[in-house]
């Protein structure tokens, strides 16, 4: 499982570098396009805000899977086995709520947002903002293996940091 999630980190922030790199390349050329050709490319702005949507949300993933995106580790990382354990649990679980109540209202916001589609491109808007509950879902489910796995006594996961010596 761990070289699993340690694959699919590193494909997550190659997807992200692929992804800011048209960002980057659809606003250069829609500002050569406006400012030396007097043509600018209509539907720019919207693809751009609409992959930053999406970069954000799976940067958002790929940065909990690397143990990079929330916690205190100094502090806790100095605390005996079970106590270290109990908090990251308890911090975990804290995560689970929040990242359920992301889920819960991303759904309610993409079936509001079914019916719509967008200005320039006519795409149905739900495949944009879907990003919010799918990679809420992903979040969850990597951070519940994790709980998993460490009341399991299961060795270090992707997003959990190594420690030198185990206390009891």
């Amino acid at each position: 499982m761990q070289a699993k999630s340690e694959i699919l980190s590193r494909w997550l922030e190659y997807l992200c570098a692929a992804i800011l790199g048209v960002v980057v390349f659809v606003v250069f050329a829609n500002v050569v396009g406006r400012y030396f050709f007097s043509a600018p490319i209509r539907w720019s702005d919207e693809v751009a805000q609409y992959m930053f949507l999406w970069l954000s949300y799976l940067g958002a993933l790929a940065a909990l899977m690397r143990g990079q995106h929330y916690s205190v580790p100094n502090l806790i990382e100095m605390l005996p086995r079970i106590p270290r354990t109990t908090l990251k649990t308890i911090s975990d679980l804290f995560v689970l709520a929040i990242l359920g109540a992301l889920i819960w209202y991303g759904w309610h916001l993409v079936n509001r947002l079914s019916f719509q589609t967008s200005l320039t491109l006519g795409l149905p808007v739900y495949y944009i903002y879907s990003a919010l509950p799918l990679t809420a879902t992903l979040m969850a489910l990597f951070v519940f293996s994790q709980i998993v796995n460490r009341l399991r006594g299961v060795p270090k996961s992707v997003g959990e940091p190594d420690r030198m010596d185990e206390r009891v």
